[in-house]
């Protein structure tokens, strides 16, 4: 096998896929690595926002989710402390589909990684893990494996929240003040279930939430999310089953229910607000790799795929124009942060601050419950339609 490649992503997720696939679709040979073997489980909200959905349309890969009959979702509820629910569909937005999806990650992940090694200029590995990378002076060459070497122009990370590209370059986000951790299980014969997603904020788990992610009519993924610059993580499995035992909604829900075995999992979420850059000369950083996981709602799959994009925007530039690959990431940099940084990470980060007090959440949410606008802009931030700042506009 040809060891030499353009790019070299390592990591098969969302933006391992995505990064990959754009890269490709412009005629360069791409390397496509993953310690394991899809379809494998990953821990999420398995939540797809519209603008996820934007994404996979202008890489011509949303045909094939859609085929597998993902579960829409049109609408969003939420719940304060006090008990108070605004249920609202969240405004249409210009260049965005009116719903999203609820596919579970296994489905998709492995879904996505058959589109990507669809294409011709992807080479896929599965079942190799990477160890070192090799350097050409300053800039990076290759990857290492135990019995493999890899060279490439440019390297990737695509490989999650405990990455060992972001580890070797001393790039890894292991801060608490910008980390939260999730916990989820999926159940079966759940009732009544809609085309919408729930949040809870209930008042133990503030500034995170609960979530019911429909996946079909009688199945659900629910989950607890904290952030750890408020709580101990260690509490996590206490609130997760404090909230099915205690809130109204789930009960009423899962009266019936079973949780799937094996299914209570839990994950660490490497927060955006996270102050370091995604590169390093010419090696980038993508997804959960590269902390872009939103400060507010936690959601990470609209900026894997996202950043997967940015980086071969990044990629194209570089290679095409100048074939100076230490400016890789300067360019793409400037990409992302663009779009993420200011306008999305630090306004979620202080909101955090806000959602941490259960009078400034029960008066916020009773206010939506009264106002139809109010709600629907609530709804519009969650769903990934509207940015966070909307939230203050005529207070």
């Amino acid at each position: 096998m040809n060891k030499y490649f353009d790019v070299i992503v390592v990591g098969a997720g969302p933006s391992g896929c995505s990064a990959a696939s754009f890269i490709a679709q412009k005629g360069y040979e791409v390397l496509l690595i993953d310690k394991a073997q899809f379809p494998r489980d990953k821990v999420c909200g398995d939540g797809f926002s519209a603008s996820s959905l934007a994404v996979l349309e202008r890489l011509e890969a949303l045909e094939v989710v859609e085929k597998a009959n993902p579960f829409r979702i049109d609408k969003v509820t939420v719940s304060s402390p006090n008990g108070t629910i605004v249920s609202a569909k969240p405004p249409s937005v210009e260049g965005l589909m009116d719903y999203g999806f609820v596919i579970p990650r296994k489905e998709f992940d492995y879904l996505f990684l058959q589109f990507a090694k669809g294409i011709s200029k992807v080479k896929l590995l599965e079942n190799i893990r990477i160890q070192e990378l090799i350097y050409d002076g300053l800039n990076v060459c290759g990857v290492r494996s135990n019995n493999e070497t890899f060279m490439g122009k440019i390297i990737i990370g695509a490989d999650g929240v405990h990455s060992m590209i972001a580890k070797l370059l001393s790039l890894r986000n292991d801060n608490p003040k910008h980390r939260g951790i999730a916990m989820r299980a999926y159940f079966d014969n759940v009732e009544n279930l809609n085309h919408e997603i729930e949040i809870h904020y209930e008042e133990s788990i503030l500034p995170g939430y609960a979530w019911v992610f429909p996946t079909s009519e009688h199945t659900a993924n629910i989950g607890v999310g904290i952030l750890t610059r408020f709580a101990d993580p260690k509490g996590i499995r206490e609130l997760f089953y404090r909230f099915l035992e205690r809130n109204n909604l789930a009960r009423i829900k899962l009266k019936n229910a079973q949780m799937i075995e094996n299914s209570l999992r839990g994950c660490l979420l490497p927060i955006g607000s996270f102050p370091s850059k995604r590169s390093y000369r010419n090696v980038l950083l993508v997804g959960d790799a590269a902390s872009f996981v939103d400060t507010l709602t936690g959601e990470g799959i609209y900026y894997a795929l996202r950043s997967g994009e940015y980086a071969a925007e990044a990629v194209d530039v570089t290679i095409s124009k100048s074939n100076r690959v230490e400016r890789v990431g300067t360019i793409y940099e400037k990409l992302w942060r663009k779009e993420f940084k200011w306008k999305e990470f630090y306004t979620g980060y202080l909101l955090q601050s806000l959602l941490n007090n259960r009078h400034l959440v029960n008066f916020g949410i009773n206010r939506a419950s009264k106002r139809t606008k109010k709600a629907e802009t609530l709804a519009g931030v969650i769903a990934h339609k509207l940015p966070k700042w909307k939230l203050f506009s005529n207070i």
